[in-house]
């Protein structure tokens, strides 16, 4: 029986929506107490509905507050990138495995949205945003049976957020939209992946290229850089609130094991042992589910994400898929600073897996920690503030596995695979890299397997 919704939950839904579809305009201030009377919550749990929308990065905060997060064309470009590159790998997979009964629902996911599109270019506007849902419907339809729940979670993120910039812009590009639409559609049934793949680039680039040439996008504040060298996966080191410290605590014991897989977490017990509030414990366990490392189970509380062997395969197949996009160009844009960079995150690195080879358990946290900060440096330059947050959240999420393996011999193999990674990337030698990432990839999997964690 499914779990029954409550009051924030349908103010969760109805506040996002609204941020999604531009009726709350990018960088417009969230009043807590205006909120609180338009969608019947309270200020506690709106506050917890604006974190989890934060770690959604559909709004922004700091100590004054919250605001919708703005627009500009260069994330727009950075997300019509990650679409792409996200959408295209998915299509191909959804194409090798759907069957008949996705290929009904393409069928039928086209047709409502062909409806739509016929109104639409018949003059009729007053269902523009019944429009973009059935569009939204129809390209998740396409992705749908890629087999990867992790790969559908961080595209349907990506398209969301990309979804807010076309409901900005307000874009409708015709009759080309309509047919790019419907060549998808035939390609998807047809199992032609290559006509796939070029039409799909095409449709993205078209309506991008769209907004921004004939300067729909009203853009408001600059776009901070929220991924710099500084910072654990997407998210800030320095907490600057009790509640941030209280996250950054929770989310560490989680991704360092001491939290084990599927554990119950309790908030009576949780308060003790954290010392913080009810109320900014659900805020922080909602943002945490948000990232996936926490499984929300509505009026049944909270526990940790479960591990498996095929949520594991999943993160190391869409791990591989965003860093070798990013390294690709990252080592074509990095200039010296981003070597020194590089090179000085090597450093620390190789004294954490010594020490670990050599018998100290402890350094384990050490080293996740050492082997974040240098994949994340290793693509820093690649251009894309979209792409670096969905990087470091996979990769956070895929660390979690060795430091819950607890196996010392992984070390001793990743300090070699990161030496000869590092001489690739400083020769700037993109295909080595990538197959150095590949192998090592390769040889961290079977470790983790040989380690007993995923044993049933």
């Amino acid at each position: 029986m499914p779990a029954l919704e409550t009051s924030g939950d349908g103010a969760y839904r109805a506040l996002r929506s609204d941020v999604l579809f531009g009726r709350l305009a990018p960088g417009a201030r969230l009043r807590l107490d205006t909120l609180s009377a338009t969608y019947g919550a309270s200020v506690s749990t709106l506050r917890e509905i604006l974190h989890r929308l934060a770690c959604e990065d559909l709004v922004t905060t700091d100590q004054r507050g919250f605001d919708v997060a703005p627009v500009t064309s260069r994330e727009f470009r950075d997300l019509g990138e990650l679409r792409n590159l996200l959408e295209s790998y998915a299509l191909h997979a959804s194409m090798s495995r759907g069957d008949l009964d996705w290929e009904g629902r393409v069928v039928g996911a086209h047709h409502k949205l062909a409806r739509l599109e016929a109104l639409m270019l018949a003059g009729d506007n007053r269902r523009s945003e019944e429009w973009k849902l059935y569009d939204r419907e129809f390209h998740h339809v396409l992705v749908s049976a890629c087999g990867s729940a992790e790969l559908r979670a961080a595209y349907h993120s990506v398209f969301d957020r990309y979804l807010r910039y076309l409901n900005v812009a307000v874009v409708f590009r015709g009759e080309i939209a309509a047919q790019e639409h419907r060549g998808l559609r035939d390609a998807a049934l047809n199992r032609d992946a290559p006509c796939a793949t070029a039409l799909l680039h095409r449709h993205i680039d078209g309506c991008v290229t769209h907004s921004v040439t004939h300067e729909l996008l009203s853009e408001r504040g600059a776009l901070a850089d929220r991924t710099d060298p500084g910072r654990v996966g997407s998210r800030p080191r320095t907490p600057v609130t009790v509640g941030e410290a209280g996250w950054l605590r929770l989310r560490r014991d989680i991704l360092e094991g001491h939290l084990a897989p599927g554990q119950k977490l309790r908030l009576d017990r949780m308060r003790a042992d954290y010392g913080l509030s009810i109320s900014t414990l659900r805020e922080i366990l909602n943002r945490l589910a948000s990232e996936g490392i926490v499984l929300a189970e509505g009026q049944r509380g909270f526990e940790v994400a479960p591990v498996s062997l095929e949520n594991l395969t999943e993160l190391v197949d869409l791990y591989r898929l965003l860093a070798d996009h990013a390294i690709g160009c990252t080592l074509e844009q990095g200039d010296l600073d981003w070597e020194s960079r590089f090179v000085a995150a090597c450093h620390p690195l190789d004294a954490h897996e010594a020490a670990l080879i050599a018998g100290d358990d402890d350094a384990m946290n050490q080293w996740r920690q050492g082997q974040s900060f240098l994949f994340q440096v290793l693509i820093d330059a690649c251009g894309s503030v979209a792409l670096r947050q969905l990087h470091g959240t996979i990769l956070d999420k895929l660390l979690r596995y060795c430091c819950l393996a607890r196996a010392r011999s992984a070390a001793a193999i990743t300090a070699i695979d990161h030496h000869s990674l590092r001489d690739a990337a400083l020769r700037r030698d993109a295909g080595q890299a990538k197959q150095l990432l590949a192998d090592h990839l390769t040889r961290l999997l079977a470790q983790i397997r040989a380690s007993g964690l995923l044993a049933t």
